[in-house]
């Protein structure tokens, strides 16, 4: 079992809230509230216990009468009182009066998603009924439960609506450039077998499809359909019919093997992340990239045996690339300047770039889930909390407790300080409650606004107050049953995820320094979201270092030069400098999935730049000038690498229409890098071959 949190924000028409009638509305909203399955409690405005001192006694309330009917005059006291106690204000009435939220507290079933399903379902429900009865109401919903329905939402819709619309868009691509039925069946085939292999595995390893890890088959579509191409012009280029099969594949064979390796590398250092669904990701697609593997040498083949006739000419043709080729190495000196350059301007728009990672913001604008989490942001406290977990120390006698003054006191002057944060909204602890409840003890004289003397004093107080709470309102929640433990919960409203992980670092350090005997960590959701990411981000930098010593070593024994291997470096690191620089000057913020594109990336560069090199390199080994073997590669590989990258580009640029934003960053992302690739694989690779043309080959 466990708990989640849940927030109703019900919105009366303008200039209602306070009426007697809205009142009496929002008490049988709350009411209903407790009907909602596997709920535990329900707290708002309404069922609000407030405690006041009246002479010589102490009355803890109700804001509304349970029942009966509400006169003008509770109804003017409810709107004092919800107007100016700091912990209604902003959490459980908007600040300006217009709207009101209700919390609750669930224990989800040990089938959690069933329990979730069963929630949203009488939730909605229960909205649709209450806007039919009360036109001009708005109810929203937001919390864990919701976020956690909306992502898996978002990995069907991937799944069934993205996968089948990329699939087309790179049939679409290959008959378009290539103009080969038998080519484009072929192909077909391949993909879509791999495709399924890739959903087999996922079944068969117990992998969930998430909104992190249903665009796995995308990818490995996409990917395929890349290899497909260079099998499917080198066989063109020889006539396309059975003759041409062997010394095609005796052409592509080293080439496609390394650079699906290569990708699989990539992906599967994506383990270094700290995100389980980006893990089995990247577990997912490297398995259907090397069952892929197979298929291409397989499938394809044995599909092409059966075209019948000449096919049709290549879109791009020999003498076109040639020509190119001319054009580059005239002014291969140019490109050698721009590309440093152009990684300086990079450099720059990298450094503008801002981590944001925030559970509503993980889903497009246009998400019920997002939507109402703005909604209600913008009327009631921010919707982010921290929260902290505090254990009383040890004292000498071995006595601990919960109410022990210097302890409270200690908290209270944590809190205190807490709430003069820039970004907090509003806090909530026992030491609060406690300090309250001696002063209206006390008639309300402010003298007595702290906490009280004894150990005593303050578990009357606490056993007073809970003695007058409604069913279903115990302490539980901020106590724990053995009372050597309580929490301190902060709402904050902040822009970023940085903002909150600066808060916490913040409130750690001061407790260090100034409360060292309860020094506690920041804990919750909002904390742990940020905190991921930044720990993500690390560890990706451990992940690409470990690709690039493997692809580097699988280039130079591929290659069998060193100074080679060494060389095809460049023009795959640069691409993704490039694109996150020219990210930093657009979108500016990355999340948790950005992080990964350049490691998952890196394997899907290489590729054009192996079959370019192994190409020149075979020329070069055959005795061929250095101008002649560009213009031989750029003449034989060249169509291949640009329909190739168009086919990418098309492929993942369909992710970018996922509801998701981790997908949709992941998406456009790789769409910059494999887009800058080919610059860099048709510009700067020959650029570097000429400048160092003297090397052995």
């Amino acid at each position: 079992t466990g708990a989640a949190g849940l927030l109703v924000m019900v919105k009366p028409p303008e200039g209602t809230a306070f009426a007697p009638a809205t009142l009496q509305t929002l008490r049988a909203m709350t009411e209903e509230l407790w009907l909602t399955p596997h709920v535990l409690r329900v707290d708002g405005a309404a069922n609000y216990s407030h405690s006041e001192g009246r002479g010589e006694e102490i009355v803890i309330e109700l804001l509304l009468a349970a029942e009966g009917p509400i006169s003008a005059a509770a109804a003017a006291r409810f709107r004092d009182i919800a107007l100016s106690e700091p912990t209604v204000r902003g959490r459980f009435v908007a600040e300006d009066g217009s709207a009101y939220g209700i919390g609750m507290l669930m224990v989800l079933p040990e089938d959690r998603v069933a329990g979730r399903l069963e929630i949203r379902s009488h939730l909605r429900a229960l909205a649709t009924r209450w806007q039919g009865e009360n036109p001009g109401w708005e109810v929203r919903f937001t919390g864990g439960i919701m976020g956690a329905l909306s992502l898996m939402d978002a990995a069907r819709r991937d799944l069934i609506r993205l996968v089948p619309v990329a699939f087309v868009v790179v049939v679409a691509c290959l008959a378009l450039l290539l103009r080969s039925v038998a080519g484009v069946l072929s192909s077909m085939v391949v993909v879509v077998s791999g495709t399924l292999a890739t959903l087999g595995f996922a079944g068969w390893a117990g992998v969930v499809l998430t909104a992190g890890t249903a665009i796995s088959p995308l990818s490995v579509l996409v990917l395929m359909s890349a290899s497909c191409t260079h099998m499917l012009l080198s066989w063109m280029r020889r006539g396309g019919d059975r003759a041409a099969l062997e010394p095609a594949l005796a052409e592509n064979l080293g080439a496609i093997t390394v650079t699906t390796l290569t990708t699989a590398f990539g992906f599967l250092c994506l383990n270094f992340a700290h995100s389980p669904p980006l893990q089995e990701m990247g577990n997912i697609i490297a398995f259907g990239l090397l069952f892929g593997l197979g298929a291409i040498f397989v499938l394809l083949p044995a599909g092409l045996t059966l075209a019948r006739g000449a096919p049709a000419r290549v879109l791009i043709s020999s003498a076109a690339m040639e020509r190119l080729a001319d054009r580059i190495m005239a002014r291969h000196r140019l490109w050698l300047w721009l590309f440093p350059l152009a990684i300086c301007l990079a450099a720059t728009g990298i450094a503008r770039i801002g981590f944001d990672d925030n559970l509503a913001r993980y889903f497009s604008p246009s998400t019920p889930f997002r939507a109402d989490t703005e909604v209600i942001s913008t009327h009631l406290n921010g919707l982010d909390s921290l929260e902290f977990s505090f254990t009383v120390p040890e004292t000498a006698s071995g006595e601990t407790s919960v109410f022990d003054p210097d302890f409270l006191r200690a908290i209270d002057r944590f809190e205190r300080w807490l709430a003069g944060q820039p970004g907090v909204t509003s806090t909530g602890s026992i030491a609060t409650l406690l300090r309250g409840l001696n002063k209206a003890m006390n008639s309300g004289d402010p003298a007595y606004d702290r906490i009280a003397d004894t150990v005593e004093a303050n578990a009357q107080l606490l056993l007073l107050y809970e003695l007058s709470l409604p069913a279903g309102h115990d302490l539980t929640t901020r106590i724990g049953v053995d009372r050597r433990q309580t929490r301190l919960s902060a709402a904050l409203r902040v822009d970023h995820s940085a903002d909150i992980r600066e808060l916490a670092q913040r409130s750690e350090a001061w407790l260090a320094e100034n409360e060292p005997q309860i020094a506690t960590r920041a804990a919750g959701i909002s904390i742990a979201f940020a905190r991921i990411a930044q720990r993500n981000n690390s560890q990706m930098l451990v992940g690409l270092g470990v690709v690039l010593v493997l692809v580097s070593a699988t280039m130079m024994v591929t290659l069998r030069s060193a100074a080679f291997g060494a060389i095809s470096l460049a023009p795959n690191l640069v691409p993704a400098i490039l694109a996150f620089g020219l990210w930093g000057y657009t979108l500016r913020d990355v999340n948790l999935g950005s992080a990964v594109v350049t490691t998952m990336t890196f394997g899907i560069v290489v590729d054009d730049t192996v079959h370019f090199l192994m190409h020149y390199l075979r020329r070069r080994r055959a005795g061929l000038a250095v101008e002649a073997a560009m213009r031989d590669t750029f003449s034989t590989v060249g169509a291949a690498i640009i329909v190739t990258t168009l086919s990418l580009v098309a492929g993942f640029a369909v992710m970018a229409l996922s509801g998701f934003v981790i997908n949709q960053h992941i998406g456009v992302l790789t769409v910059f890098v494999v887009g800058f690739a080919l610059l860099a694989d048709l510009l700067f690779l020959p650029a570097l071959l000429l400048r160092f043309r003297k090397l052995r080959t």
